[in-house]
């Protein structure tokens, strides 16, 4: 059912119960008291998730699937405690643990790091009664722990009373008074990937993390870990010590991470006609109050990050940010064109990567739905309907540029002229370990029975593994027309995307559609090129470097099975 129809069912069941509740036939619903308890952030999660993404390890071994293959930057302490985090050996906290002495807390570090303490002085952690807001918000904590809450201090989350130890809190300590939130955010799982739960998964997860430890590079990859290090902590968006839910509501707690080539929000909200008069008119915001009350139009006059994405439809705000992901940031070909590429064979029988997207299944018509509700706050229905169809028609479009480059490639490498070959290139990150430690069940048969055979030595393409390329450089591999491709899908048409979402036409052309087009002749002139020189090398009978040592001949009975993965990954003998 679309939008238009359930307003209009919507409007008449409003007018009945109104109506039915003044004449006294309708008795309000009685809440039940909410009662917070400490959670495990994750709930839910595959029996195998703790031990290698949460048990605490410190800095001896990595987290993920591959974590023994590298050593944790040391910052990854900070940007993921549960799983890494040391305590401090500089002193013993020791006595005034066991003595709980609270005082001595702030009488030493406001000597230290001054800021951080002030910080503190201004949160509602320290005056739980700061706005009335705020004050009724502590009662009804109080009355779900069952104590008076005169303020929360460095003990209260600095401190395992337990092991006696200092520990840097993390989501879990949160849930102690707000549980509510944290399974909330938790709940961002059911909906797939990408979304803020799992991003330190989809952080080291990728093969290319523990190869550039093993290659010396890892230190490179602290950029990752800033943003990604968000899957079990409150404060990349509630930043310490304030932790204040006014500051989390601006749609500048989004931005430091939500930029960038490859989901530019921040460049494209900010410079669309939402996020220009949301500038200048900044100071006109109400951001003390709860998004559930805020008067739109007279307290919001445009939507903020938080505004749109937090909506669960029906009036309802939480802190889930994915429930209405439809085109997952971009990134997973959708099931609703025709391919021509290998890219019609995706996921490959790979069970670890998002599946194709039905763009019209009933589950997305309702998340649609609730997109043109919210649009509807400030735009007609009609409008925002016609805005989210035109949105989809652009990445249908863009998902098809995508598959006439992947075509080109998958053509070089079925004729063995994708230069240098696979035998004379380095190998697919990890490449060599990868079908030892994955089994074929997780990563598919295809792909597993050619790393088996080939070591590692494979070209791999396209969304999601051929990413690689923008992050790993071995010898010879990826070649310039395949990072020209990485670059096209990952970067161009996630611009693209971008623009097009949050209504930022500069972003959506220059950005996106425009460099995919010249990329797709960079792809197409390259492919032309590596031909006529394969053509001149076949008349001219010479063998060249990258055919010797297994030459075209031998390479053939591997080429010519084309199957499941990029016409590479079928290697069956």
């Amino acid at each position: 059912m679309n939008y238009t129809k359930k307003l209009m069912i919507f409007l008449n069941v409003t007018l009945l119960v109104t109506a039915m509740q003044f004449s006294g036939f309708v008795q309000a619903e009685e809440k039940k008291p909410y009662v917070p308890k400490k959670m495990d952030i994750y709930e839910g999660f595959p029996d195998w998730y703790n031990s290698v993404f949460k048990d605490n390890v410190g800095l001896k071994e990595g987290a993920g699937l591959f974590k023994d293959y590298y050593k944790p930057l040391k910052m990854q302490m900070y940007f993921s405690p549960l799983r890494h985090y040391e305590p401090p050996t500089v002193m013993d906290h020791t006595l005034f643990i066991e003595k709980e002495r609270r005082d001595l807390c702030i009488r030493c570090h406001e000597g230290i790091n001054t800021g951080a303490v002030e910080d503190w002085r201004r949160s509602a952690h320290f005056n739980p009664r700061k706005s009335g807001i705020i004050a009724r918000k502590t009662k009804i904590i109080e009355g779900a722990i069952g104590k008076e809450i005169v303020s929360v201090d460095c003990f209260d989350c600095h401190v395992d009373t337990e092991k006696k130890q200092i520990r840097l809190p993390s989501a879990e300590e949160c849930s102690e008074c707000h549980e509510r939130q944290v399974r909330e955010f938790n709940s961002e799982k059911d909906h797939g990937r990408p979304n803020h739960i799992q991003a330190w998964e989809a952080n080291v997860l990728v093969p290319w993390y523990p190869e550039a430890y093993r290659r010396g590079w890892l230190a490179g990859n602290g950029g990752c870990d800033m943003c990604h290090g968000i899957s079990d902590k409150c404060d990349p968006c509630h930043t310490r010590h304030t932790f204040s839910a006014a500051e989390a509501r601006r749609p500048q707690a989004c931005m430091s991470c939500h930029m960038g080539p490859d989901h530019p929000d921040a460049e494209s909200y900010g410079e669309s006609k939402h996020g220009v008069i949301y500038e200048m008119e900044e100071e006109r915001y109400n951001f003390d109050k709860p998004l559930a009350h805020v008067l739109v139009g007279e307290e919001y006059r445009t939507p903020t990050c938080q505004f749109c994405h937090m909506y669960q439809g029906g009036g309802r705000f939480t802190h889930n940010f994915v429930s209405k992901g439809i085109w997952r940031m971009g990134t997973v070909p959708p099931s609703n064109i025709e391919y021509k590429s290998s890219l019609k064979d995706y996921p490959y029988g790979i069970n670890i990567i998002a599946p194709k997207i039905d763009i019209h299944s009933e589950e997305n018509l309702d998340k649609r739905d609730k997109w043109i509700e919210l649009c509807s706050n400030c735009h007609s229905p009609r409008f925002a309907d016609t805005y989210l169809e035109q949105l989809d028609d652009f990445m249908f479009q863009a998902f098809g540029l995508t598959d006439d480059a992947q075509k080109i490639i998958d053509d070089l490498i079925a004729d063995d002229i994708l230069y240098p070959s696979s035998q004379n290139r380095d190998i697919y990150p990890l490449g060599d370990k990868l079908a030892e430690l994955l089994p074929a069940s997780l990563i598919g048969d295809g792909v597993w029975n050619a790393f088996k055979k080939t070591g590692g030595k494979v070209p791999v393409i396209g969304p999601i593994l051929g990413v690689y390329a923008l992050f790993y450089q071995g010898e010879n591999n990826p070649t310039h027309i395949e990072t020209s491709y990485a670059k096209m899908w990952f970067w161009y048409k996630l611009q693209g995307y971008k623009g097009f979402a949050h209504a930022q036409q500069d972003i959506m052309w220059w950005w996106g559609q425009s460099p995919m087009l010249q990329e797709l002749g960079n792809i197409q002139s390259e492919a032309m090129r590596m031909r006529r020189e394969a053509a001149i090398e076949q008349a001219l009978g010479s063998k060249v470097s990258h055919r010797q040592g297994g030459g075209s001949e031998s390479h053939q009975p591997l080429t010519k099975k084309v199957g499941e993965f990029l016409q590479f990954f079928s290697v069956n003998e």
